[in-house]
């Protein structure tokens, strides 16, 4: 038996989606071609075709000047030499403005993709219950902001970069393997016998070249992937250390933790530099092949050509065309290893952003072998409790069960939900909102638009006062008369001249403040059905009492459901709740 708090989340909660990396990439293609930017998406690479295929023409040019000109140099021919001058100049004129082209498209390229990336992502997160339910993922739903943030920025600047370098590396294969292919038939080997060629000789010579290099930078780069990954997750967990610290860093000083503190982001850290040491030197030992594999290809071309130049077939003009052929098919060929630890870091990157995309779209069928809570639309002005039992989180027998089987509660009722802890009290309060569905039994729940769920800490966004007491609503829906008569009704009329403010109001206001002021979207809001979880535990009881008056008297016949201590008999009814074992226990 297990429980849902601790059981190991499924393949598609993990960093390894169960998908291949092709799968992965058109599963991205295809949600791009269905966002509304798809136009401006799709120029940008069309455009970089277009720019590259341009450039690997005045490449061939730039290639059969260079011959021209040792040619020149050769037969000590001033005036061909002036004249390659200047159709140097004219040629790096147009290779100049490419390059410039280039990097224009790749830089837009590198935001607009972002952009699509990043909207998708929290297009995904942000779609309703997705973004709580994700804690119960596993490690992916762990640190989601580093993923959405830095992840998407990595992976789309290093996919436009290795993509741009793909290309040009395929157009520039294409481009001089047919010009090396040709002048291959001028190296000539002479053993004794007669002259021999090999049809594409240098071809071959090139292409085996490179196989030898991308195999060995496979095999010592392969592990690179996983410790990418690994790095991303230990910094992401670095990151929240730290942001906790800042946030609670009022109780640290109170209880002189900092010394705990700075133990435990120690420890942190040297989980970074422990992975960052293995990862440098797996890249140490990838440099040893892709440096060793660059420097041997500046002579292996001189090499492979010297019969032909020795022979007298090949001029001094034509040998170094032919080693700028191989150089270029070189290039092109030696592109998987001379990037493998950029590919290797794109890899890790996409298996962190697919493992979380994924996981947001199956989120609802998390721990899908456990039994749920069934929901349903109740009857007009009722909400009804039919043998509920919420499954407590971290326990694999126990649940938040009502001392009542059925309970059936009316508009206008005042109702007190005593538990044995607040543990019980809040697991009931989630499933309530139908954020908690682990469990058993069945919940007839009002209209979504008819309820309001106040938790013990309210959420203020960042912005206006406004903002915060209108939230989730906008702030043009209500007149400033709405925001001033809802700050008296709560007792925080010295607020008013700062209802345009801007301020992290959590952090501004005390926690006694920030629950009275979550009284406030009450007034805007004015449900018919309010859900409070200890929302009023800061406050005191004279105001506890003076608040839930308010309340009563301006909503009229609201359903006020709360858990937490009595408020001075403010409570018509009251629910016992108790833990008890499960009714069915899963195995």
């Amino acid at each position: 038996m297990d429980d849902i708090a601790s059981r190991p989340a499924p393949a598609s909660a993990l960093d390894v989606p169960a998908s291949g990396i092709l799968d992965q990439l058109w599963i991205l293609i295809k949600a791009m071609s269905a966002s509304p930017r798809r136009l401006a998406l799709l120029f940008l690479p069309l455009g970089s075709v277009v720019v590259i295929a341009t450039n690997a023409v005045f490449q061939i040019r730039l290639n059969n000047w260079q011959g021209a000109l040792y040619d020149a140099l050769q037969n000590r021919d001033l005036a061909a030499f002036g004249h390659q001058l200047l159709v140097f100049l004219s040629i790096i004129a147009v290779l100049l403005l490419l390059v410039v082209a280039q990097a224009w498209l790749t830089e837009v390229g590198k935001v607009r993709l972002r952009g699509w990336l990043t909207r998708d992502l929290l297009d995904e997160w942000l779609k309703p219950k997705r973004a709580y339910l994700l804690a119960f993922a596993g490690d992916v739903g762990v640190n989601p902001d580093q993923r959405i943030h830095e992840d998407a920025r990595h992976l789309t600047e290093l996919s436009v970069d290795l993509g741009n370098g793909l290309l040009q590396a395929s157009l520039m294969l294409l481009s001089f393997i047919g010009v090396l292919w040709i002048l291959s038939a001028q190296v000539v080997f002479n053993f004794g016998h007669g002259d021999i060629t090999i049809p594409g000789y240098m071809v071959w010579c090139a292409i085996a070249y490179a196989a030898v290099g991308s195999w060995l930078a496979w095999r010592v780069g392969r592990p690179l992937i996983a410790l990418n990954a690994e790095r991303y997750a230990r910094e992401a967990d670095f990151r929240v250390s730290l942001i906790k610290v800042v946030d609670r860093s009022e109780a640290i000083v109170l209880y002189q933790g900092e010394g705990d503190e700075r133990s435990d982001l120690d420890q942190s850290f040297h989980r970074i530099q422990t992975v960052a040491r293995r990862l440098a030197n797996g890249i140490v030992s990838l440099t040893w092949v892709t440096s060793g594999h660059g420097w041997l290809a500046m002579a292996a071309p001189f090499l492979i050509a010297s019969p032909g130049y020795f022979s007298g077939h090949l001029s001094l003009g034509t040998l170094m065309i032919a080693v700028g052929a191989f150089n270029q098919v070189q290039y092109a060929l030696r592109w998987f290893v001379d990037n493998f630890s950029k590919i290797a870091d794109w890899r890790a990157t996409l298996l962190r952003i697919m493992a979380l995309r994924d996981t947001l779209q199956s989120i609802e069928r998390l721990h899908g072998d456990q039994h749920r809570i069934s929901f349903y639309d109740a009857p007009a002005g009722a909400l009804i409790l039919d043998k509920l039992e919420a499954y407590l989180p971290g326990s694999s027998v126990e649940c938040a069960a009502l001392e009542e089987s059925n309970v059936t509660l009316k508009l206008g009722e005042h109702v007190l939900i005593e538990g044995a802890n607040s543990a019980a009290e809040t697991t009931l309060f989630m499933s309530l909102a139908g954020l908690w569905s682990w469990g058993d039994g069945r919940i007839g729940l009002p209209p979504r638009s008819d309820m309001l769920f106040l938790p013990q800490r309210p959420y203020f966004p960042r912005g206006t006062l406004k903002a915060a007491i209108a939230y989730p609503a906008a702030v043009q829906d209500y007149t400033d008369d709405h925001y001033a008569n809802a700050l008296r009704a709560i007792g925080l009329a010295r607020l008013e001249d700062e209802l345009d403010r801007e301020r992290d109001w959590d952090r501004h206001l005390s926690l006694e403040e920030q629950q009275t002021l979550g009284f406030a979207r009450l007034f805007l809001h004015a449900p018919r059905w309010i859900f409070l979880n200890d929302s009023l535990g800061a406050v005191s009881e004279i105001n506890r009492v003076a608040l839930l008056e308010a309340v009563s008297a301006r909503l009229g016949d609201c359903t006020i459901v709360s858990t937490g201590a009595d408020i001075g008999h403010f409570f018509q009814r009251r629910i016992q709740l108790r833990r008890a074992p499960r009714s069915r226990l899963e195995i």
